[in-house]
């Protein structure tokens, strides 16, 4: 048996080699790098997306339109609910697990991803349970299928947020792929469909990616199980300490889907036989609008781990080693330079997919059977995805320089405008994306005036208002004020 196993080993080693040799090719490791900003940008989204259109070409004419309907507003709500639990505890978890990381004290790493995994679990728990309440949601199978799917969703959200801090791209795509690979053998194999058992199978998938990420984390770092529950009060320590980030990227969330929630509690909304409302006229349509804007939040993904982190460093390099003002002014100059012609490029990027599924929309409408008005929403609907893009663009730059109270300004006018003029236009007009389009406008014009001043004063958000991703000390805030009245005193003698 030995000479078997050695042949086996010899060969299974040079096919590694292999396989690690093809997958170096610099062009594959763009590509990589890509989808994996595609999964983690917009990973549960494009699940969502593909699920319900591969659901609807095959299964209507097995189910009927009724029952593929509740499976595909089972799978709405649940990615609706999902992220108004997961994002903000996600958002604070992987902000600390990448700082834990850089700092190299990695210790509490896989307890703090737990507690968030936990949390946002139980918080999508009750979200789902309030919803199927409020809504009268049932039967009770289709109640517990669409409860289950929301937590497993949420806690799929956590993990994207946690890997995506610890630069786990490549597993991320195992893990994503393996998953959507189950729920598809699920739903084949099934002998008599229903749509309990089509949402069950659809929750295996997501269930699998979320079992292989929590074993990833563990894996890479020692889990102590009887710090949880320190950790656990330690997360909500720091939900409360940053209560104003976590305002923020729930109004951002809440901003994205309130025009929907308008038209769904409207009087021209329907109801399914499960009981979810809907809207399937401005649904579908705006559904498809927001897909739009993937390449936005992948070429933001892929900007942010390259040229803006090298320009953050390079400010942090000198501010470290003691630099004078004038080349920490010099190097701020360049952090803006980068900042900006990132933030352009990808615009221009945006700009160009916008303008070509504008040209496509009467292709769209076609095989998609809309009718008119639908035409008319879905290319209004592309333009306002478009400028809200923007508006994501600049709050980036408004978080790079931690104003986190501008951030949650920002995105709070947007929910309560977009909110108002939605009420406000189907009230008057019915349906319309018009309510987006204005709001996404108004908001990115007073972002950019926000974004431009933080990145500009930069020195002054660091020294003064005490940057926490830099972990500057106390006394750098007297040296930025000595070393500004030098520069001002010097400039009024020379005068």
């Amino acid at each position: 048996m030995r000479p078997r196993q050695e042949f086996f080993r010899r060969h299974t080693e040079a096919g590694l080699t292999e396989i690690e040799w093809v997958a170096a090719d610099p062009l594959l490791k763009a590509a990589g790098r890509v989808g994996a900003a595609v999964i983690v940008a917009a990973g549960p989204w494009l699940v969502s997306v593909v699920a319900l259109a591969l659901i609807s070409v095959t299964m209507t004419p097995v189910l009927g339109y009724a029952a593929v309907e509740d499976l595909r507003l089972t799978v709405v709500y649940a990615f609706c609910i999902a992220p108004l639990a997961a994002g903000p505890v996600g958002a604070i978890a992987a902000r600390q697990i990448s700082a834990q990381i850089e700092m190299g004290e990695t210790g509490p790493v896989a307890e703090l991803f737990l507690s968030a995994a936990l949390l946002s679990g139980m918080t999508a728990q009750v979200l789902a349970l309030v919803v199927s309440l409020t809504l009268g949601i049932g039967p009770a199978s289709i109640l517990v299928g669409f409860v289950s799917l929301t937590v497993a969703a949420a806690l799929l959200w956590t993990c994207f947020s946690v890997l995506a801090a610890m630069n786990s791209y490549t597993f991320l795509i195992a893990a994503f792929t393996g998953g959507m690979i189950l729920s598809v053998a699920c739903m084949t194999v099934v002998d008599i469909p229903t749509t309990e058992v089509l949402i069950w199978s659809f929750s295996a998938g997501i269930s699998l990616c979320v079992a292989l990420s929590m074993r990833h984390i563990q894996r890479r770092f020692a889990c102590d199980y009887q710090t949880i529950v320190p950790t656990f009060r330690e997360l909500l320590a720091l939900l409360r300490r940053h209560a104003v980030l976590c305002a923020g990227v729930l109004f951002a969330i809440c901003g994205i889907w309130v025009d929907k929630w308008v038209f769904w509690f409207s009087p021209s909304a329907a109801r399914s036989t499960a009981g979810f409302l809907h809207s399937s006229g401005y649904d579908s349509v705006m559904f498809l609008a927001h897909l739009s804007a993937i390449p936005t939040y992948a070429g933001l993904l892929l900007f942010h781990r390259s040229d803006l982190v090298a320009a953050i460093e390079g400010f942090r390099k000198s501010l470290e080693d003691r630099a004078t003002y004038g080349l920490l002014r010099r190097r701020i100059d360049q952090l803006e330079r980068v900042s900006w012609s990132g933030i352009v490029t990808i615009a221009c990027v945006q700009a160009g997919v916008t303008i070509g599924f504008v040209m496509m929309s009467p292709v769209i409408v076609d095989k998609f059977d809309f009718n008119f008005d639908q035409l008319l929403i879905l290319r209004v609907g592309l333009i306002a995805v478009f400028f809200h893009s923007i508006l994501f663009l600049f709050c980036t730059l408004l978080l790079v320089a931690n104003r986190i109270r501008h951030f949650a300004l920002v995105q709070g006018g947007f929910l309560v405008s977009n909110l108002l003029l939605s009420v406000i236009l189907q009230s008057t007009i019915g349906m319309s994306a018009y309510a987006m389009l204005a709001s996404a406008i108004l908001s990115a014009v007073i972002c950019f005036r926000f974004a431009f001043m933080s990145i500009r004063a930069y020195d002054y958000q660091v020294f003064v208002t005490e940057n926490e991703a830099l972990y500057v000390p106390r006394y750098y805030v007297v040296a930025w004020l000595l070393m500004r009245w030098n520069v001002i005193k010097r400039s009024s003698l020379q005068t």
